[in-house]
């Protein structure tokens, strides 16, 4: 995987319930409960505990989510992460070990 720049972290230690909008590279490593809306790159780190409808230019998710995704380039699942929700996205990848329940549309 190629280096992020992540230019904003919501750690661990944060506990968060609403919409969040941005356009640059977000990483969250707490608990997120809402939407999100983005045209960067949302990462959710292996500590994150997100239940929200996502969508965004990529995404790539190491920790759980529950939740709908909507990509418009590319969806990465890593190997730490436990997904349930539905994905659409021209490309995805899903690493072996990792936990997805839900369908997926590419196109």
């Amino acid at each position: 995987m190629q280096s992020v720049d992540v230019e904003t972290v919501l750690n661990d230690d944060i506990k968060f319930r609403g919409k969040l909008e941005f356009t640059n590279n977000l990483q969250i490593n707490g608990r997120f409960q809402g939407k999100i809306n983005t045209t960067g790159h949302l990462i959710i780190g292996p500590s994150a505990d997100v239940t929200a409808d996502i969508e965004a230019a990529v995404v790539t998710i190491e920790g759980r989510l529950k939740g709908n995704v909507i990509a418009r380039q590319k969806i990465h699942v890593r190997e730490t992460a436990v997904v349930r929700g539905d994905f659409r996205a021209p490309d995805l990848s899903i690493e072996s070990g990792s936990r997805f329940s839900g369908n997926c549309i590419m196109d």
